[in-house]
């Protein structure tokens, strides 16, 4: 064929070919984008209202696809930055699918109105970006509480005090609280309700909550008030503290020859020590080296010491004075002087002192015991007269300078010490002898000196003494004076016929309804061995038994001595 004819072929073939008509069972396919509500309407905004500052809120979008092949999504543009995509892109919907698509919103600056734009690129060939507008306002709910530390400081164990918790909203949207509970739930000593802060508070309103701190025991408080926010606000958190204190006084008194010692508490606030009985210094000095001696045999000191001082248990200090009221069993010379001394204390014979208030400790960061130093007292007694035999001290221990209105216990604590002087006391019984018939003479026991006394009594001396003999009534002119070997009148027929032993001692005893008597010796009386005068029948015969003792308070003897005496009265009658 002719090279030059084949392009004329070739435009013949083309002209002469028909035209291709598409054939309806052959369709293309392709996504659309739709962008509804709830209701199925069209949507081209979101309005995220008010958010709290520097929180993201999260809006939905719905989104449709509904046309015949999937959808992309592809980027998300946005005008503002507080707006931003909450989806991973890029996203696909199915045919016929949907897709919540996620828009966040975190705004920095309170109370302003933020607008923007999105605009989502999609393969919808025929709406191929979809702009939607975006609203939000910034707003600030402030939560602030005062105080930050609940302080209540010390408080005296069975006192209270009471402080508030206030919660303030400062910002500009309602706050909610979720909840407010104490950890841990029941701290001792704390109650109070925290109910009124769990509430929804306006802007700029409060509400506050009361709590008592009212302490049974010593020791600190420690907890927390842990406040939940709504709205994702952090939660607050308040300190509580104190410190429950209380002075635990006690006056102790522990005697030099004992190791155990005696306190007052609580509930016992007034304790006795009795010194008991001791040998009197009038009569047995201490420095003599003479001890008295006790009904079983025992021998008894002059003196006897203990130790006197103050304790505090408690974990803050506590002022106090001392008040002594001295007294004694009966003065002679109707003064107020004392047996009681005391280390450093007034003259006893002011008879009333006061030491001057005092506090134990002088800081709390003393070491512990605290202890006073111990006051020194000594009982030594010396009397002066029978009477002033018994002496008592009155130690009232009062607090001092507590606040008006409190009533702490104790308030005051009562010591007090007792004493006795040991001391003899001789007592005489008359003694009747009776000589009748043919005998010429009599002896009888004498056991007509008695010892009422507590201490024991020494006799010295024993004599008979010669005084006026009754005759059928009448008296007599004999002299009242000893009767000596070769004498006349009545003397003569009076005799020791079996002395006492000399010196001789009769026990004290423990009760004067029970006095210490025992035989001395045997008295006669009658016409004596080589005697040629006999006794008058119906005559009366008096003559006196005198012992000198050492009773301070005895009789005085009739006859220069250092002692006293005891005289009794000895009678006989010849029939």
């Amino acid at each position: 064929m002719n090279p030059r004819l084949v392009p004329a072929l070739l435009a013949l073939f083309v002209v002469v070919l028909p035209a291709c008509s598409c054939d309806d069972r052959v369709k293309r396919t392709f996504p659309t984008i739709q962008v509804i509500d709830e209701m199925g309407n069209e949507r081209g905004a979101i309005d995220f209202g008010q958010v709290q500052l520097n929180t993201t809120s999260t809006a939905r979008l719905r989104l449709r696809n509904s046309g015949t092949a999937v959808l992309t999504i592809s980027e998300a543009t946005f005008s503002n930055s507080k707006f931003a995509s909450g989806e991973v892109l890029p996203a696909l919907i199915e045919q016929n699918g949907e897709l919540m698509f996620a828009f966040t919103f975190k705004p920095t600056e309170p109370d302003l109105r933020e607008m923007g734009t999105v605009t989502l690129k999609t393969d919808d060939p025929q709406r191929q970006t979809v702009q939607i507008s975006l609203f939000g306002t910034g707003i600030a709910a402030v939560a602030t509480v005062m105080p930050r530390t609940l302080d209540f400081g010390e408080v005296y164990v069975g006192e209270d005090r009471s402080l508030d918790v206030t919660l303030t909203n400062a910002g500009s949207n309602e706050l909610q609280v979720t909840a407010a509970t104490l950890a841990p739930a029941m701290p001792a000593g704390l109650s109070g309700s925290l109910t009124p802060l769990q509430t929804m508070l306006t802007a700029g309103s409060s509400a506050k909550a009361t709590l008592k701190f009212a302490p049974m025991m010593t020791g600190d408080l420690s907890a927390t008030i842990d406040i939940t926010l709504g709205g994702g606000l952090d939660p607050l958190r308040v300190t509580i503290r104190g410190k429950a204190i209380e002075a635990v006084p006690r006056v102790c008194f522990r005697f030099d020859d004992s190791a155990m010692e005696a306190c007052t508490d609580r509930t016992t606030t007034t304790l006795q020590f009795p010194f008991g009985s001791l040998c009197d210094n009038r009569l047995f000095p201490e420095d003599g080296g003479i001890r008295c001696q006790t009904g079983d045999g025992g021998t008894v000191a002059s003196a006897r010491s203990g130790r006197l001082y103050v304790r505090n248990e408690g974990n803050t200090p506590v002022s106090y004075s001392f008040n002594l009221n001295l007294l004694a069993g009966g003065r002679c010379d109707a003064g107020t002087g004392i047996d009681f001394q005391f280390s450093n204390a007034p003259a006893a014979d002011a008879g009333r002192f006061m030491v001057p208030s005092a506090r134990l400790p002088n800081q709390v960061s003393d070491p512990k015991p605290w202890e006073t130093a111990p006051v020194t007292v000594t009982y030594r007694p010396t009397s002066l007269c029978r009477d002033d035999a018994a002496d008592q001290a009155q130690i009232f221990w009062s607090r001092q300078n507590e606040p008006l209105g409190t009533n702490r216990l104790p308030q005051s604590f009562v010591v007090i010490l007792n004493g006795q002087s040991l001391l003899p006391r001789g007592v005489p019984s008359d003694i009747n002898i009776s000589l009748s018939g043919q005998v010429t003479s009599v002896t009888q026991n004498y056991n007509g000196l008695s010892n009422l006394g507590d201490a024991p009594l020494t006799i010295r001396t024993a004599q008979i003494w010669q005084a006026s003999f009754l005759a059928d009534g009448g008296t007599g002119t004999e002299p009242f004076e000893e009767c000596l070997p070769g004498a006349g009148g009545a003397c003569r027929f009076f005799w020791w016929s079996t002395p006492p032993p000399l010196p001789t001692q009769l026990n004290g005893t423990p009760s004067p309804s029970q006095p210490i008597t025992r035989v001395l010796g045997q008295i006669g009386f009658g016409q004596q061995d080589g005697g040629i005068v006999a006794p008058q029948v119906g005559t009366a015969y008096r003559v006196f038994a005198v012992f000198e003792t050492d009773d301070p308070y005895g009789a005085p003897c009739p006859y220069p001595t250092t002692g006293s005496c005891v005289i009794s009265n000895l009678r006989a009658i010849a029939q």
